[in-house]
């Protein structure tokens, strides 16, 4: 039998450590500083630190960073019920559990969610560094960080939500005793395309203070600020309030591509912009045919059904006679049921779909569905219809054994040692007939 579950909110709290002060990863950490013989490949997002510092050679061209904030939550809100067991999806039966709530003190930002392996933080982060910016703080929940410090990209982590703009404001004093005045500001709920250079140099020629950032729908929570004339100004309050400004600044108002991630329903549409070029994201990974996109680690047995365009992450399992079709995205550290069809749907990382379900329309995020023709959050309790899978690490040798070198691993065989194995073969089959 197939069942159709239809689908949940996304859930803080999926940090793999728990960060109790506000600094960044020590640099002793066994699960990001290789051992002697062993190189760590944790299976996180694989392309974010590469790209980070790969943009890490270019020397700023001016005295300006950037303070980014990853905790703000998406704005729209939807129901919630709980399924208990599979048995609950043939009868109809739904639960409001106690333990739904999403309101935590940091909240998981849509922001700091993977598309095609990287967040919109981590998509941030290299931007500016592609722009050339001299520093850049990072204030995010632990659970929406998975890299760590390096040397111009600093993190902090909040204990309270009303912690992160006093880390803004003592960032930014920071920043003027590093001969650094000019500051973007960056409280991510949205995906914005933004070119800073332009972005720069517009704050410039009106020599104001502050510059808001706008679209054609009204501000980002993006700003420019010159941090000496905004911290010694009695009205330099953070966030930034515009209405309270006496002399409100001219807003940059953007025409490039804007998506404001304020409901999961906007996770999924940006997926699909993606895939259709509207954005300037792509999926990463190997284009194995037109339109499907398959990272490294990715297991897709011979049965399944990758239909474009489509993406599978890294380590991710697509079992027998599944279906990934209609712009879904399965994210790293997956797994997708023997005979399940994934249809217009998100996995987001960690995520286990069992045996025979249909996901359509849809947001997964381990045990919680979202619903998104219903705007619905089911979170699931049976772990035979979806769970969580824990973090794998993979420790894979810092050097190539003599023996171990590809060219002698795929040599293929003779015609004399195929006839062996069919022989071989044909004889197990029949001590073993009637067993298998």
């Amino acid at each position: 039998m197939t069942h159709a579950v239809s689908c949940p909110t996304l859930v803080s709290g999926r940090s793999p450590r728990d960060f109790s002060s506000s600094i960044g990863l020590a640099a002793n950490d066994p699960e990001v500083f290789p051992d002697r013989h062993n190189r760590f490949c944790c299976v996180t997002n694989q392309p974010r630190l590469a790209a980070i510092e790969s943009e890490g050679n270019k020397e700023p061209s001016v005295p300006f960073s950037a303070i980014l904030l990853g905790g703000r939550p998406a704005t729209a809100k939807v129901s919630g019920y709980a399924i208990r067991s599979r048995a609950d999806v043939d009868a109809g039966l739904f639960h409001w559990p106690a333990d739904l709530s999403l309101n935590n003190d940091l909240p998981l930002s849509l922001a700091c969610v993977e598309v095609f392996g990287q967040s919109v933080l981590e998509r941030m982060i290299v931007t500016c560094k592609k722009a050339g910016l001299r520093s850049l703080s990072v204030i995010a929940s632990s659970a929406g960080i998975g890299f760590h410090e390096t040397k111009d990209v600093r993190i902090a982590i909040p204990k309270r939500a009303e912690d992160r703009w006093s880390i803004v404001r003592r960032t930014l004093l920071r920043d003027l005793q590093q001969g650094i005045d000019t500051v973007l500001i960056a409280d991510l709920g949205a995906y914005v395309e933004i070119d800073l250079p332009s972005a720069l140099r517009f704050h410039r020629a009106k020599n104001q203070r502050i510059t808001p950032i706008h679209d054609s729908q009204g501000p980002l929570s993006y700003w420019i600020v010159d941090a000496a004339r905004f911290l010694s100004d009695g009205h330099g309050s953070l966030p930034p309030d515009e209405d309270k400004i006496i002399n409100p600044p001219v807003p940059l108002v953007l025409n490039t591509y804007v998506n404001r991630l304020a409901h999961p329903r906007d996770l999924r549409r940006l997926v699909v912009d993606a895939f259709l070029g509207r954005c300037s994201i792509r999926p990463s990974g190997h284009e194995i045919k037109p339109g499907v996109w398959v990272e490294q680690q990715a297991r897709v047995h011979k049965t399944a059904r990758l239909v474009a365009p489509c993406y599978v992450g890294s380590n991710t399992r697509v079992r027998p006679v599944a279906v990934v079709t209609r712009c879904s995205n399965l994210e790293r550290n997956c797994n997708v049921g023997e005979g399940s069809l994934i249809s217009d749907a998100s996995l987001l990382p960690h995520t286990f779909v069992g045996r025979g379900l249909d996901v359509a329309t849809a947001v997964v995020d381990r045990v919680d569905f979202v619903d998104l023709d219903r705007n619905v959050t089911v979170r699931i309790q049976d772990p035979s219809l979806i769970s969580d899978i824990p973090p794998q690490k993979h420790y894979v040798p810092s050097y190539v054994p003599e023996y171990g070198d590809p060219e002698h691993q795929t040599a293929e065989l003779d015609a004399a040692g195929l006839d062996y194995l069919a022989r071989a073969k044909g004889r197990l089959l029949e001590v073993f007939k009637g067993e298998v």
